[in-house]
């Protein structure tokens, strides 16, 4: 645990120093200008589409879990999901750690964690292999129309093979009644060990892929609707976007946001705190390859945290009202983490 926190705190304050290298080659002052051209409406229509993605993200999972045959109020959903967020706003990596939280709630509802964690499991992949191949296809279109240096399109298309294999080879164990995550467990011999947290993980692990196979193989209706959700959020999601480079004066097109939005994407991956540091360096990287002012990027990557800062804080407040200790809360999600 003290390494760990070791390495979260290493990377946050190489993190804090990249943002301050990069405020200070684009200038403060030139940053911030790029907020004069903010519109009351606008920020309404930004906040308001940034709700109703929201609700097609809890849409998904709400079938996803009626599939099962647990009903849940819409409501209450929503506001788990809101949780689910914030606590995983200020996770290191590919923001995930509110999911056993949205599971514990889940357990108001009589619905037993592992049968709750393992449709939030179910929604995250689907949301992640989407994504995933919406972003490599958002790379193929920028990379048409813009010069790309050949390092950085060596690296995209290694990663784009990679992802694609591992999500291929996923479905397809899960097709075919196969462990996926249990099979890697084994790979590595952890099994071996005669540490009783670690074989209780390996048997939840296991209950986990046989309730995700049962969805895969049986509630294939389900899958694809949830993956035409998917896009659907996408639309919101570009529309969301949208109006937050409108806000900063910009007009951007169609290839243009989908490159913005795979850079955001992939800066969530690295190991630092809230993407600190990550976030500004990827927006420079992505307006200088289409040719847009690298100060405009640093201004769209501040909106996106202050953006998601403000739900990160909503979710806490959601979260401590609903009789959950914020602090032990967090501590719990890093300890889920680490287990995964």
């Amino acid at each position: 645990m003290k390494w760990k926190n070791f390495f979260v705190g290493f990377f946050l304050i190489l993190g804090i120093i990249a943002t301050y290298i990069i405020i200070k080659e684009y200038g403060i002052r030139n940053i911030i200008g790029f907020y004069s051209h903010f519109n009351g409406w606008l920020l309404i229509a930004y906040f308001c589409t940034i709700m109703i993605l929201y609700a097609i993200l809890t849409w998904r999972w709400d079938i996803i879990l009626r599939s099962r045959g647990h009903k849940v109020n819409f409501f209450k959903l929503y506001i788990y999901r809101i949780i689910g967020q914030g606590i995983n706003f200020f996770t290191p990596g590919p923001r995930v750690g509110g999911e056993p939280t949205q599971a514990a709630l889940l357990d108001r509802h009589g619905i037993e964690f592992t049968e709750g964690l393992s449709t939030i499991m179910i929604d995250k992949i689907i949301e992640t292999s989407t994504s995933g191949i919406l972003f490599i296809i958002g790379a193929l279109l920028v990379s048409v129309r813009y010069a790309i240096p050949r390092s950085s399109g060596v690296y995209m298309t290694i990663g784009a093979v990679v992802f694609l294999s591992i999500i291929a080879l996923f479905y397809y164990r899960m097709l075919t009644e196969r462990h996926f995550f249990l099979h890697i467990f084994k790979f590595f011999k952890i099994e071996n060990t005669k540490n009783k947290a670690i074989l209780a993980l390996e048997k939840k692990i296991e209950e986990i892929e046989l309730i995700m196979m049962q969805f895969y193989k049986h509630d294939k209706k389900t899958f694809i609707f949830s993956i035409a959700i998917s896009l659907l959020s996408w639309c919101a999601m570009f529309t969301e976007y949208k109006i937050a480079t409108t806000l900063l004066g910009l007009n951007l097109g169609f290839v243009e946001l989908f490159f913005i939005i795979t850079f955001i994407g992939i800066a969530i991956l690295f190991p630092i705190p809230m993407a600190v540091g990550v976030l500004e360096a990827g927006q420079v990287s992505a307006f200088n390859i289409i040719n847009v002012p690298g100060g405009a990027g640093v201004a769209l990557a501040f909106l996106v945290r202050m953006k998601d800062f403000f739900w990160a804080i909503v979710g806490l407040i959601l979260l401590a009202t609903f009789g959950f200790n914020v602090k032990t809360t967090i501590k719990h999600k890093y300890k889920s983490k680490k287990s995964a």
